[in-house]
């Protein structure tokens, strides 16, 4: 398997597994709250914290979903900014990262 391909393939196992969370977190969000005024404060909290990771598992689909479409337009781990190769390290650690370390 080509190192793009293994790429591609950590990607999509990713982009299913932000999905499936997404998912659950807004199941989870539309629940009905509970009448008890304490208990009910508590969920406003959960659900505050519930938004923010999935605003966060939203951005990093977009990313992804982003990255994809460089491998299948030939321009994945290209420099948007200086058009230089990005650092294979830097794509291992960060797969969808879009610009070489130096200009990140």
């Amino acid at each position: 398997m080509s190192e793009i391909q293994e790429i591609r393939t950590k990607l999509e196992a990713r982009l299913r597994e932000l999905d499936k969370r997404t998912h659950e977190i807004d199941d989870e969000l539309s629940e009905p709250g509970d009448d008890d005024w304490a208990e009910s404060a508590v969920e406003s909290e959960n659900d505050e914290v519930l938004q923010q990771v999935g605003n966060l598992a939203v951005d990093e689909i977009r990313k992804i979903k982003a990255a994809l479409s460089k491998i299948d337009a030939g321009t994945y781990g290209i420099c948007a900014s200086c058009d230089k190769k990005i650092a294979p390290k830097r794509l291992e650690a960060l797969p969808y990262a879009t610009t070489c370390i130096d200009c990140a």
